[in-house]
């Protein structure tokens, strides 16, 4: 009887968003990827589980790096914080990635990656779903609450336990002041 490996499902579905870089001369390539829900499932996390996109990858080889250049479309499937319905939030993303050859693969920082010689393949989609989930807002409102949240951004409401002085009042005030007080006001006038 004969064993066989089947790899994840996970696994089957990200391997298609690996480059095979090893074969590819020293020149300009675009490749595109799609995705839809099982892409974010693959990731087994919480915060972004449904969704679609489509991807736009540029590709410049050279002797020393890779450039990477990622436009992403779609939207995602978030859950309203206010309501608790579910609602597509549309993003659009447009960043670069460079790798440079070395003997040993490790992030650098800022998109910026070593990458050893003897890869055989690009895998970007931890750096697709990366990208797609910084896009998650800090405040997810469902379409219909966004332009209620704005107005009430604008329309801030001000408390104050204290009372509304007319002139009057305020030169009467000022009269009545303990003169150490006015002294000190008189000092913050002229700062």
């Amino acid at each position: 009887m004969h064993s066989f490996f089947y790899p994840p499902l996970e696994m089957k579905v990200l391997d298609a968003y690996q480059i095979p870089i090893l074969s590819l001369e020293d020149k300009s390539y675009r490749y595109t990827f799609e995705g839809a829900d099982d892409f974010f499932q693959a990731f087994e996390q919480e915060w972004v589980e449904k969704g679609q996109f489509h991807s736009v990858v540029e590709l410049n080889k050279s002797a020393t790096m890779i450039q990477v250049g990622l436009k992403i479309e779609g939207s995602i499937r978030l859950i309203c914080d206010r309501s608790l319905e579910e609602f597509d939030y549309p993003f659009e993303v447009d960043e670069k990635l460079i790798y440079k050859y070395s003997d040993h693969s490790e992030e650098m920082g800022n998109n910026l990656f070593l990458i050893d010689r003897k890869s055989p393949k690009l895998d970007l989609s931890q750096d697709l779903f990366d990208f797609i989930a910084l896009q998650v807002p800090m405040k997810k409102l469902h379409p219909r609450y966004v332009n209620e949240a704005e107005a009430l951004e604008g329309n801030q409401f001000i408390y104050s336990t204290e009372k509304v002085l007319d002139e009057k009042s305020t030169e009467k005030a000022e009269e009545d002041m303990d003169p150490r007080w006015a002294a000190l006001k008189n000092l913050k006038d002229n700062n």
